[in-house]
């Protein structure tokens, strides 16, 4: 009897999932800014952050971002963390500006590049 064991799968845009406290992240990036995300609420910075949250954008879409952040003046916001913005991205970003319950931040590596109120 033979079998063939097949190598993990490439992520189409060449990110490498990663593992931090025990958690998978689809991206490097997003493993670090878990980490950043645990070192500002050490710091006292932020109450709580949240992975993988899920909102409603209308009827018929439904969106995960990365992390919800509640800073400690109880400030609270969305955060996606992009390697790169694909198509359907920008009809979530157009959703999210009608839908969106929340400020969407968008950081690029590891930077803030924009928000959407």
């Amino acid at each position: 009897m033979s079998f063939t064991i097949k190598p993990p799968k490439r992520h189409k845009y060449n990110a490498k999932a990663t593992v931090y406290r025990g958690w998978r992240f689809d991206s490097k990036a997003e493993a670090k800014f878990a980490m950043l995300l645990d070192q500002r609420k050490s710091n006292g910075d932020i109450i709580l952050w949240l992975r993988q949250t899920a909102f409603d954008l209308g009827e018929d879409t439904r969106y995960r971002v990365d992390f919800v952040v509640v800073e400690r003046d109880g400030e609270t916001y969305a955060v996606d963390v992009k390697g790169m913005e694909t198509g359907p991205f920008k009809k979530i970003k157009k959703l999210w500006k009608k839908y969106g319950e929340l400020p969407l931040r968008i950081v690029k590596k590891g930077r803030l590049v924009e928000t959407i109120e």
